[in-house]
């Protein structure tokens, strides 16, 4: 399942790149001394060795949250198939070592403009939730909607709802009931 995701999120990130390539974003976030300062520096950690890994370039762009990121843009635009295509774009105009956060921001508040990100960002977001959110009756009116509000199948609702009717107790998340339907 998460392979499937992440070749979704692929697939979304570079329909995103050419659905944004024309669009102008200005930042006008009120920011903070902390985040103009960093916005200011160069982009060194292209070019000084540090950039070896994802979880380097995820440090590198939660950087960037005093600037207004939240976790799941750090997860998403920290991911190399992210930075490859946005450092395309950005070294278009400029040479890789003239690169700013700025520049990096910038490109990024491009991307989270997008209708698709931010649908993208929603669909993901509930899903997550489900995934880990245990199966219950109680909460099932809550919960039901954001089966909907992914497409869910009736059959698959209704399957859900019957297991939790015969588990009154379940302890399971909607994402382990969902894996035992597979069985």
């Amino acid at each position: 399942m998460k392979t499937r995701l992440s070749v979704l999120l692929i697939v979304i990130f570079i329909t995103l790149i050419s659905n944004a390539q024309d669009q102008t974003v200005t930042v006008e976030l009120p920011l903070s001394d902390n985040c103009k300062t960093l916005l200011s520096k160069k982009l060194d950690f292209l070019i000084d060795g540090s950039f070896q890994d994802e979880a380097s370039l995820q440090k590198e762009i939660a950087r960037l949250k005093k600037c207004g990121l939240d976790d799941f843009d750090v997860k998403f635009f920290g991911r190399m198939e992210s930075m490859s295509a946005m450092l395309r774009k950005m070294t278009k105009e400029n040479q890789l070592e003239q690169l700013t956060f700025e520049d990096l921001f910038t490109e990024i508040e491009k991307m989270k403009a997008t209708h698709g990100f931010q649908e993208m960002k929603k669909i993901t977001q509930l899903s997550e939730t489900l995934a880990t959110r245990v199966g219950s009756l109680k909460n099932w009116n809550r919960d039901i909607k954001i089966f909907q509000e992914l497409g869910a199948s009736k059959n698959i609702i209704a399957q859900v709802f019957e297991y939790l009717e015969s588990h009154p107790e379940n302890t399971k998340t909607y994402q382990e009931i969902l894996e035992d339907f597979k069985k």
